[in-house]
């Protein structure tokens, strides 16, 4: 883990220097900060603060960690955040959380058992034993897990359009999108501390539209009543996507066809790609619900499923007479009751 830091340390130094110089350039910045306030079994931390400095020009600049500057004047974490506040919370963390908070923006893959000392050097003798950390600390504790309601009904206070009925459950677990497909600009602040808008104010029908606009065509006014409607949504069915499934394919698992990767996508509903058995001896056609007989079972497919068609009726007459179709006439017995 360290090795892999200091990789892109450096790497991150050559290009950010090259892209930054003249944006940082006029402004006084400490190369090095040696960060002291809160050391108590570890050693204080050197941060690189010109090296993080340079890299900015890939964010919003000095704002990029110092959030609240104003007049380009960047203050510390100290002047607002305090090392012990009873009064702390996910909007005003102590200054431990923003610490750690400030570097976990790009820092995500802190994954190792001694992740502290992925920064932190551990003093060799120390007779201070660590104050409990509180949830205040994002380091502190693992998120307890979100329970996924099985509907969200969305009913706009103001507006004339009916109500949509959101399979939420279903979007999870059988399409298989994760909460960052359509939760793209949401934080912590979202639910925690979350303040409502005051009274009148609307959001604009884009804000509304935005999580599901990814996969549906929500800017086209004859699209409406696709999901506003007059009667819930009774959730998905095969056929919705103009494949109807029959016979062998309804004991299927979904993955079966469309493998194990996230999220499901639509596939070409020609049988071919999936299937390349379709010839005498091959394929069981009993399985289609509908058993050969003796006359037809050895008939290559293709002379009765012209051009390879197979989702759509046989054609009878290039060997019989026009007085003989499908499904009038079967060339066989049926099985179930497809």
């Amino acid at each position: 883990m360290r090795q892999t830091l200091n990789a892109f340390l450096i790497w991150s130094l050559l290009v950010g220097i090259s892209f930054a110089q003249d944006v940082v350039a006029d402004i006084d910045y400490p190369e090095l900060i040696k960060i002291d306030e809160l050391s108590n079994i570890f050693h204080p931390v050197d941060f690189a603060h010109g090296l993080h400095a340079r890299m900015t020009v890939m964010g919003d600049g000095c704002a990029t960690c110092h959030h609240h500057a104003e007049d380009d004047i960047y203050e510390p974490c100290s002047e607002c955040h305090l090392a012990e506040d009873p009064d702390a919370s996910m909007a005003m963390p102590t200054l431990n959380g923003a610490y750690h908070r400030n570097c976990l923006n790009c820092h995500q893959d802190w994954v190792d058992d001694d992740v502290c000392q992925t920064c932190h050097i551990k003093r060799r003798f120390t007779f201070s034993a660590r104050k409990p950390l509180d949830e205040t600390d994002i380091l502190a504790y693992e998120h307890q897990e979100i329970q996924v309601p099985e509907i969200v009904n969305f009913v706009p206070p103001e507006s004339d359009e009916k109500p949509v009925v959101f399979h939420h459950r279903e979007h999870t677990e059988l399409y298989r999108y994760d909460c960052a497909t359509c939760h793209r600009k949401t934080n912590c602040s979202k639910c925690h501390q979350f303040v409502p808008h005051g009274k009148g104010v609307v959001s604009s029908l884009a804000h509304h539209h935005d999580p599901c606009s990814s996969c549906h065509e929500t800017e086209k006014e004859d699209q409406c009543a696709v999901c506003h409607t007059d009667s819930p949504s009774k959730g998905f069915v095969h056929a919705v996507t103009g494949f109807p499934l029959k016979s062998f394919h309804t004991a299927l698992e979904c993955s079966q066809c469309h493998g194990k990767l996230s999220p499901i996508k639509a596939l070409d509903p020609d049988c071919l790609q999936c299937h390349d058995n379709f010839e005498v001896g091959m394929f069981d056609h009993s399985v289609t619900g509908l058993t050969l007989n003796e006359y037809h079972e050895e008939i290559d497919c293709y002379e009765c499923h012209m051009d390879d068609k197979y989702d759509v009726a046989p054609a009878c007459w290039e060997c019989h007479d026009e007085d003989i179709s499908f499904p009038d006439q079967i060339p066989g017995t049926r099985t179930d009751n497809n």
